[in-house]
């Protein structure tokens, strides 16, 4: 049996540039751990808070969308389980979700990310308007508003990964990159 190292782990994360990592269950607790650590962001108190309303906005997105579940005793219910990581390079910190989701819900969420994308500032900027005054989804959590307010914090495009997982579900890796500079 080959063994988990710590050591290795930690050395891989320093490597990549990875300040933040988390796998399991976002419950509310989790989030606030993670926005205390993101505070100690070394670049300016506006970077950290982008950085930490994307953060927030992907785990929500694994507490309600993910189909992997876990129970919670504190909840009381089941609660999405799935991936985030803050990593880095010279220009950008890099946000990155992954969790798993039905299949079908996969060529949706591709169309949505691409037309967020390609939208302009002023286009995403009504686009988001509009969405705020659209009712609720059926048996969905939320406005609707995650990608687009990503893309509007970050100033960058969204990019979404999708792997096989199994035979009903894909994992969903979402990134989205923050620029040091403003």
């Amino acid at each position: 049996m080959e063994h988990f190292s710590v050591k290795t782990f930690k050395q891989q994360l320093s490597a990549k540039k990875i300040s933040l990592a988390f796998q399991g269950i976002f419950s509310q607790d989790v989030l606030a751990l993670i926005g205390k650590s993101l505070r100690n962001t070394p670049d300016s108190r506006v970077i950290a808070k982008r950085l930490f309303a994307i953060v927030i906005e992907m785990a929500q997105n694994i507490h309600h969308y993910s189909a992997e579940k876990q129970y919670s005793e504190k909840d009381g219910r089941d609660i999405g389980v799935g991936i985030v990581a803050v990593a880095e390079d010279d220009q950008h910190y890099v946000i990155t979700s992954g969790n798993c989701i039905d299949k079908h819900e996969v060529p949706p969420l591709i169309e949505r990310a691409n037309y967020i994308n390609g939208l302009d500032a002023d286009k995403l900027k009504a686009f988001y308007r509009e969405q705020r005054k659209m009712p609720q989804r059926e048996g969905k959590p939320g406005a609707n508003l995650g990608f687009i307010d990503m893309v509007r914090k970050s100033g960058n495009p969204i990019e979404i990964n999708i792997k096989d997982y199994d035979d009903t579900r894909s994992f969903f890796i979402l990134s989205v990159r923050v620029n040091k500079e403003l």
